[in-house]
């Protein structure tokens, strides 16, 4: 195919590309609403079984607990379906670049969208999860620290009342900390904090939008590898540092280093190149056509150890982390041990 397809083909993927970084923005936008709804909904629904006096009586508990539940139950099923949705954009995003230019046909770029996606609901991560475990799991993070916070309490807040009624029968004045601990169980309060704990800072939101990112850019990546790897002319695929990479990590060895003589960050399949390296990750993948790799590409192959040693002291430090970097300076790191854990490569050099 001519060089000005291939280019047509450079220019769709960065286009492509942009696209998926809005396609995310509104996702995590519209994520962010969802359970800020659900957090606006439990905490009403929490608040309309105050008593007389503010506070949720212990008899009241579990049809608390039942409302929540429920609540939750919708937030999942709310996110699931923006998360299917995203999913399903991000691949046909992914294919756009090579459906343009007429090297897939619309059956063979569907048949990538599947692949894709199958790839991303089957892919199992260093942990042993599938994304399906990483649903469940924030699902069972978020019912047990909103349902935790709601019957710690209500639980305290009744005890404390009836240790003041024994106080009070006895004649005694009631203890400060009696006394103050009876408000806990007001359905403000209590509403209040359900809500922190479902969207603060480290909450079961905050896990969801990584997952989604994380998904979003999984799912592009695969389905534009799997299509630009069915061009005749096809040699690699690059490993390519986002502009907003934040600081440096293991992505900065992955786009540097030319292991297969194609050039710096090139490697012949998906799987070869180690992305995504991390969840939540900002660094993408662009095609690379047999007539880029030079033959100064080809006389520069080199191992992961000779590209490290490349590297600056910091990104060294960003790719290895502190201790296995206090190795590597030590003369004890092979090059078995840069992705290996620090505890791994801790028993081997002890």
């Amino acid at each position: 195919m001519a060089n000005t397809s291939q280019a047509a083909i450079k220019r769709a993927t960065i286009a492509a590309q942009r696209k998926v970084v809005e396609l995310d923005a509104d996702a995590l936008k519209e994520l962010q609403q969802i359970y800020q709804q659900a957090a606006d909904d439990i905490t009403q629904r929490i608040e309309a079984y105050a008593g007389a006096d503010g506070n949720i009586a212990l008899q009241e508990l579990q049809s608390v607990l039942a409302q929540v539940r429920d609540k939750l139950t919708q937030l999942a099923d709310r996110r699931n379906a923006l998360l299917n949705q995203s999913l399903g954009s991000s691949v046909d995003l992914g294919v756009v670049p090579l459906t343009g230019e007429g090297v897939l046909t619309s059956g063979a770029a569907m048949q990538i969208n599947h692949e894709a996606l199958n790839f991303v609901r089957n892919f199992i991560a260093e942990d042993g999860l599938q994304l399906s475990d990483r649903i469940w799991r924030l699902d069972r993070h978020a019912l047990d620290l909103v349902t935790n916070s709601i019957e710690s309490a209500i639980i305290q807040g009744h005890g404390a009342a009836q240790a003041a009624r024994e106080f009070l029968l006895r004649g005694q004045g009631v203890p400060g900390e009696v006394a103050s601990k009876m408000n806990a169980a007001n359905a403000q309060a209590i509403g209040r904090a359900a809500g922190s704990v479902l969207t603060g800072e480290g909450s079961p939101m905050d896990n969801a939008m990584r997952l989604m990112r994380t998904e979003i850019n999984r799912a592009h990546g695969t389905s534009y590898a799997y299509g630009f790897m069915k061009h005749p002319d096809a040699a690699g695929l690059k490993f390519t540092l986002s502009p907003g990479h934040p600081k440096p990590d293991i992505c900065d060895l992955l786009s540097t280093q030319n292991l297969y003589g194609l050039g710096a960050g090139v490697y012949p399949t998906l799987e070869a190149t180690g992305w995504p390296a991390h969840p939540n990750t900002l660094s993408f993948l662009i095609g690379v056509f047999k007539d880029e790799v030079t033959d100064a590409d080809r006389a520069g192959k080199e191992t992961p150890m000779q590209a490290l040693d490349r590297l600056t002291p910091a990104q060294q430090r960003g790719v290895l982390g502190a201790n296995k970097h206090e190795a590597y300076k030590d003369g004890k790191l092979t090059q078995g041990m840069i992705r290996a854990p620090w505890s791994a490569v801790q028993k081997r050099i002890e």
